[in-house]
């Protein structure tokens, strides 16, 4: 297969596009990167019984418990914590999706890939359109 020979104008164009496309592309991810690292997300579960906070690895940073923990089971209170957490992680990774279209866009290849990483930590993909 025979290619028709490039002008050397044309090339440098070429070039000098993609360039500018990877360049936006490494700029967006950076502050992808940037913006979720700074994301902390706190929720309660139900009952308002426990408040968690987790960091953008969905990892406990903070737990708030509210007083009538004093006055239930402690199994209950447990399954409290654990709700609240649950409920911050759903949080985070909604709250990362709406990053990701902000910045990448869930339809690129750094937004893809984020995503998946996303539903490999959390067990499951982020809700399409999840509540606000």
């Amino acid at each position: 297969m025979d290619f028709p020979p490039l002008d050397p104008a044309s090339a440098r164009a070429r070039l000098a596009n993609w360039k500018e496309r990877t360049d936006k592309m490494a700029a967006d991810t950076q502050a992808l990167a940037a913006q979720v690292q700074a994301v902390r997300v706190s929720a309660s579960d139900p009952d308002q019984i426990a408040e968690a906070t987790v960091d953008h690895t969905g990892s406990l940073v903070d737990l708030v418990l509210s007083s009538r923990v004093r006055r239930i089971p402690e199994e209950e209170s447990a399954r409290a914590v654990l709700r609240a957490i649950q409920a911050a992680k759903a949080a985070l990774a909604e709250r990362s999706q709406e990053i990701v279209e902000a910045t990448v866009g869930e339809d690129s290849p750094a937004g893809q890939a984020f995503m998946s990483g996303l539903a490999r930590q959390f067990g499951q993909a982020p809700e399409q359109g999840g509540q606000h």
